[in-house]
Parts: structure tokens; C-alpha cells; sequence
């Protein structure tokens, strides 16, 4: 089994600032970059999720509300909490795909797939055609 993921956009839905109503990442996240990575992927009819600095493994049908984190903040201990999440929710999984957006690639998301136990298993991606079905 395959997932592809890549990592979070500080662009979310303006309207759902400050609200409760929670979302799935496709609603939330606006960057179009991320949009195309999203769109793909519903296209090939993939598994995918996003990484948050919040949440971390933010699956696509999962629903969570708007959000301020920015990488930069994220604590140590909050870090480990992420790599946790990362190990538990995707440990199912043979190969982990994972797109990089190089402007906006920050240091904690390398950390991130470094450190995890699922490391072997990641494989880094820079172009959303390379989404296929399995």
C-alpha cells in the first residue's frame, strides 16, 4: 500500500478563521501549490494526507479546524508528538510519498521524515504527475 503526503500551507480558508466548523485538509489548506497536489490525488483516487505542525498526520478525511502554527514554534516535545503521530498513522503503509515544495519546504518536515521509524519507507517527490494510481 502506498500513501503520498506533503506538508501544510500557512494559506488556509479565510472564512473558517475563528470559527469551529472543522474540514477536511482539501477545504481548509488554499496554497494553489498544495491545491494541485490535492487535486491530484483525488484524480488518481490515492491515499494522501497533509503533514501539519498542529495536527501531523492530517488524513484526507479527516476534519479539523483553522489553525496559526507556524513550523518555527513547534517545541521539541511537540515535535516528538508529530513523529508519534507520523509512526502510528502510516505505519500500514509500504511506501510513504512524500511531495516537497521547495519554497516552503522548512527544516522541521525534513526532521520530521528523518526521524521517524518509517524513515526507509519515505521516498521524496517534486512533481505532482508522478501521483499514480497503484
Amino acid at each position: 500500500m502506498r500513501v503520498y503526503l506533503t506538508h501544510c500551507s500557512k494559506e488556509k480558508e479565510p472564512n473558517l478563521q475563528g470559527t469551529d466548523i472543522a474540514v477536511t485538509p482539501d477545504q481548509l489548506y488554499i496554497d494553489s501549490e498544495i491545491q494541485k497536489f490535492m487535486e491530484r490525488c483525488q484524480q488518481k483516487n490515492v491515499s494522501w494526507a497533509i503533514l501539519s505542525d498542529l495536527y501531523g498526520v492530517y488524513l484526507s478525511s479527516e476534519c479539523r479546524i483553522w489553525y496559526e502554527k507556524h513550523p518555527d514554534t513547534v517545541t521539541p516535545q511537540e515535535e516528538e508528538i508529530v513523529i508519534q503521530d507520523f509512526n502510528r498513522k502510516l505505519d500500514s503503509y509500504d511506501e510513504i510519498f512524500f511531495f516537497v515544495r521547495p519554497e516552503s519546504f522548512h527544516p522541521f518536515y525534513e526532521r520530521v521524515l528523518k526521524k521517524t521509524v518509517l524513515a526507509d519507507k519515505v521516498k521524496i517527490f517534486e512533481d505532482v504527475e508522478w501521483i499514480e494510481e497503484t
